[in-house]
């Protein structure tokens, strides 16, 4: 009996071990600076000092960074000092003995060109899904903290025409980032120490949002605890609450951990009610009176106390669109309030966003994110050619209370996340995304419905951003009262509270006659026809003043910009522009033109047949 209780006591303590123990290693990221010299100071792969010392320098400050905020996760490196070469097959076995969870390979790019780009590959030993998604999700924060043009996020053979041996047969979830280029501007940057720590908060941040929630404590009783703290966010501005012209917003995030996500608004007052400048990519409503920016399609849609009400309950399919340029390429934060009144039926809403045609059924191209009472579901489609197409589902419980929703999207990554009260509900990657939108709009099946607080965010990438304020209709803020708002989001999911910040424009009277009212659609209208086109006769109509230089610039749907066109104006008045010469080239297909001068800043979508 003695040796028997001896036995279960031993087995016990292994198991104590074995659960403690990966308890407190919880996640094993190894990091891989790529090439470095030989203990002689040889230089097997003939690169170059830059990229020696820059992969390495930014290698130990993500180490670094890990350790002061993920002490419960393993952090190794393949080489920590400056002649630590290995080859790459050495590194991969490396990381197989230490049972990484992420791999991270750290190089720079040569051949003259710019920007940063991440690579998977197809034989590594881990789902090619799981790859493609971190390799997106790298790829997403070195554009953003590092401020670089985006080259792609791709698997490796399209591009380089072989597989990265360092990911072949790599056990760990992993990528291979080049940061930047060796021989071009790229340099200055690879170069500062400043622009390093970016780099390696990038991939700090890209490493939270794919593993999840760390510890700080590497031996602590918190080590297992769900991350609860919201971070914080406060504004304020350079020079003081009193501008003349544009000036720096300054913004002051903090969290127990790391703040992952930062967006930004910028509103000016228009009477009594605060609207923002849709042509920037920023939307505001707090229903006090029904916007005369809306198009209102079916549905009864009127203001009751203070909050947005449709109230039809036969239409299956009500309107209230907006316009709202979402061009930028960087992330959205779309939030509202949504309260449903029907208690029997469908008690189904909810709202497309980066829609291109609102006038079609479906709102032509875009995301709807789909709320559902009748089976408690969130669910995502994508409208393709106005066509309904599902792509993800999610469990919601939906009653008859108000409730806070967020959704955020990343057109340059397709990220897609819904929020209810804060909490995430649903996260979808469209592997094809829609990269440029022109219109919101809510929607109710059957469903009487009360909204509130209808408001767009911009994504930041820094703590400080430029807000641009004057008369002209492309500013910021273009009224006497402005407001900066601020909301920011960690790791974990937790959602900052507003951060807030007035502002007075002194250059400006509060109703500034020469300030476009973008309550009004039409002082701003562009027209293009006929549309769709064949080329022939086809003719853009804008606003402009005399001797004024409109900028047209015609995008293909992957954001990728076709034709730029400079027009100067000889009278003012409204322009009639033939641009047949300009798209008799161009193959059919969707495609959004945008015309920007001191009057407008819109975008319309067209068709070429």
């Amino acid at each position: 009996m003695k040796n028997k209780s001896y036995i279960l006591k031993t087995i016990f303590l292994f198991i104590i071990i074995i659960l403690f123990s990966s308890e407190t290693q919880s996640q094993v990221v190894v990091i891989d600076p790529g090439h470095g010299y030989t203990s002689t100071g040889a230089d097997p792969d003939g690169r170059t000092e830059t990229e020696h010392a820059t992969a390495l320098a930014v290698g130990l400050k993500l180490r670094t960074k890990l350790q002061n905020s993920c002490g419960n996760w393993t952090v190794r490196m393949t080489r920590s000092t400056r002649n630590g070469w290995v080859s790459v097959s050495q590194r991969r076995v490396m990381a197989n003995s230490w049972n990484a969870d992420r791999f991270i390979s750290i190089h720079c790019n040569g051949g003259g060109g710019t920007g940063t780009e991440t690579f998977w590959s197809k034989s590594s030993n881990t789902p090619n899904a799981s790859n493609s998604r971190f390799s997106r999700e790298v790829q997403d924060q070195m554009v953003s903290k590092g401020q670089w043009f985006d080259r792609r996020s791709s698997e490796d053979r399209p591009y380089l025409g072989y597989t990265l041996g360092v990911l072949n047969k790599n056990n760990a979830i992993g990528i291979l980032n080049e940061i930047g280029f060796v021989d071009s501007s790229d340099k200055n940057k690879l170069l500062n120490d400043t622009w390093r720590d970016r780099f390696a908060d990038a991939y700090v941040t890209a490493l939270l949002n794919s593993l999840g929630n760390c510890s700080g404590d590497s031996g602590g009783d918190n080590g297992d605890e769900t991350d609860t703290e919201a971070p914080t966010t406060t504004i304020s501005a350079s020079g003081g609450n009193t501008q003349s012209d544009d000036f720096t917003a300054n913004f002051n995030d903090n969290d127990n951990i790391a703040v992952t996500r930062k967006f930004y608004q910028a509103l000016e007052k228009y009477g009594d009610n605060w609207y923002a400048n849709r042509g920037n990519g920023f939307f505001n409503d707090n229903f006090n009176v029904l916007y005369s920016g809306y198009t209102i399609g079916a549905g009864n849609w009127d203001i009751s106390d203070g909050h947005l009400r449709q109230s039809n309950t036969s239409s299956d399919n009500t309107k209230l669109n907006t316009f709202l340029s979402q061009n930028s390429g960087l992330p959205y934060l779309y939030e509202f309030s949504a309260k449903t009144i029907s208690t029997s039926g469908p008690r189904k809403f909810g709202i497309h966003i980066m829609a291109d045609d609102v006038t079609q059924t479906q709102r032509g191209n875009s995301y709807l994110i789909w709320f559902s009472g009748e089976d408690n579901k969130v669910r995502i489609y994508e409208t393709i050619n106005n066509q309904l197409n599902f792509r993800a589902i999610g469990n919601v419980v939906l009653d008859n209370n108000w409730v806070n929703y967020k959704i955020t999207y990343s057109p340059a990554f397709g990220v897609i996340e819904v929020f209810k009260n804060n909490k995430s509900l649903l996260r979808w990657t469209d592997t094809s995304p829609i990269k440029n939108g022109s219109s919101i709009s809510l929607r109710t099946n059957k469903t009487s419905m009360e909204f509130d607080d209808l408001k767009v965010y911009k994504f930041r990438v820094d703590n400080t951003q430029t807000i641009t304020a004057g008369s002209s209709v492309t500013k910021d803020i273009r009224r006497r009262n402005g407001k900066i708002k601020s909301l920011v989001r960690d790791g974990a999911g937790n959602w900052s509270l507003p951060g807030n910040l007035d502002v007075t424009i002194s250059s400006l009277s509060r109703q500034n006659p020469n300030i476009l009212d973008d309550t009004k659609l039409d002082n701003n209208k562009i027209t293009l026809y006929p549309n769709p086109t064949d080329g022939n006769g086809t003719t853009l109509q804008f606003p402009s003043v005399k001797n004024e230089k409109s900028v047209i610039k015609i995008y293909d749907l992957t954001g990728k910009k076709i034709k730029t066109i400079t027009y100067k104006s000889s009278n003012t008045g409204v322009v009639d522009l033939n641009i047949d010469t300009e798209i008799s080239d161009i193959s059919a297909g969707h495609y959004f033109i945008k015309i920007s001068n001191s009057r407008i800043s819109n975008t319309i979508n067209f068709i070429k047949q």
